[in-house]
């Protein structure tokens, strides 16, 4: 009987993501400005109505044009707010990505920022994380757990099922954070989400780590073994940089702080229980995910007005076989703080990644 319901459950919580397929498929027309105002549904017959009803009320005269002047400056963050979410994210993408550099040595991976003096004319590099990949016994010996976590799949697999998009739905619920409310929050999110995913496959593909399944057979995954490396964990890390993120936007961001980070600790250890992530893998996106988080918000919170900012960078290094990724609330490994190299000392203009955090801010108070 118990393994009946258990079977019921699965295909219950496989057809809930059927649904969520679909309304990814209509996230994707609104980003495409395919509906919505100023941007109507486009089918022929919409089109021959609008060409018929252009010739019938437009007379011959134009007018002059509405447009009388251009910005004097160029690269106004003022202007921001014109644009599409999709387009804004790409622009913020792209400034974001411009300040980073990644290289390997040996079998490290690291992740700096990019400091540039006043003058543009030279650059210094400061650390944000690295990822130490570990030796083959350790990714033997950690296979073995991944095995054991197999008992949990019956308990666990609507979860892990739900969890296989990025978690709104629990991080709305962990954090009440009604996004239809807060449309700016939510893009930050996005663009937490978007770099994270960027700079995640990087290491991954860097590290080259197979999978637990790849070791042992037997492990048999519960849902399709992912394209690309193990190291680190991609839920791991996206789930620690919103967590870090949302707790730093929200006023009274220090009530949910437990709770996000015992949701994000959960989310990671679902994919050991799914059978396609060493618990090591889950530590390394945890360490990536917090110090990416700061990072990010050390760079959204530039203010002459304010102190500098900082965030701590990590070094991901194990030896050991048994590590577990079990024991909640426990210390991130230390780090070595970097302040803001780029902080302005005057007035500056604000940019287009502090309007958003502005914009976003403001929605929660």
């Amino acid at each position: 009987m118990s393994v009946q319901m258990g079977a019921t459950t699965v295909m219950g919580a496989m057809g809930a993501m059927g649904a969520m397929g679909a309304m990814g498929a209509m996230g994707a027309m609104g980003a495409m400005g395919a509906s919505g105002p100023g941007g109507p549904e486009l089918n022929l017959m919409l089109v021959d109505a609008l060409i018929k009803s252009r010739g019938g009320t437009v007379p011959a005269e134009l007018g002059e044009p509405l447009v009388r002047s251009l910005p004097r400056t160029l690269d106004r963050a003022e202007d921001f707010a014109r644009w599409a979410p999709h387009i804004r994210q790409l622009v913020l993408l792209f400034d974001l990505l411009g300040g980073l550099r990644f290289s390997v040595a040996g079998v490290v991976a690291r992740l700096e920022h990019v400091s540039f003096n006043r003058t543009g004319t030279s650059a210094r590099l400061l650390p944000i994380a690295e990822i130490k990949r570990p030796a083959l016994a350790v990714f033997k010996g950690q296979a073995k757990l991944v095995a054991g976590y197999a008992e949990l799949r019956a308990e666990r697999a609507s979860e892990i099922l739900a969890q296989l998009t990025p978690q709104w739905a629990f991080w709305n619920s962990a954090a009440n954070l009604r996004l239809d409310q807060r449309p700016r929050t939510q893009e930050l999110m996005s663009l937490a989400l978007s770099l994270a995913s960027i700079i995640e496959m990087r290491f991954k593909h860097a590290l080259a780590c197979p999978r637990p399944s790849d070791y042992l057979p037997r492990i048999q995954p519960i849902i399709p073994v992912p394209l690309h490396g193990s190291l680190p964990s991609g839920h791991a890390t996206e789930a620690f940089i919103v967590a870090h993120l949302l707790t730093q936007l929200r006023a009274e961001g220090h009530r949910f702080v437990d709770d996000l980070q015992r949701l994000a600790e959960r989310t990671s250890i679902n994919r050991s229980v799914a059978g396609v992530h060493f618990p090591i893998d889950s530590e390394a996106g945890r360490l990536l995910g917090t110090s990416l988080g700061e990072y990010l918000v050390c760079l959204c919170r530039r203010d002459s007005a304010a102190p500098a900012g900082s965030w701590q960078a990590r070094t991901f290094e194990t030896r050991d076989p048994g590590f577990d990724f079990v024991v909640p609330g426990a210390p991130l490994l230390p780090g070595t703080r970097q302040a803001d190299p780029q902080h302005p000392t005057a007035a500056a203009p604000t940019t287009a990644l502090q309007w958003l955090w502005r914009q976003a801010a403001a929605e929660w108070r």
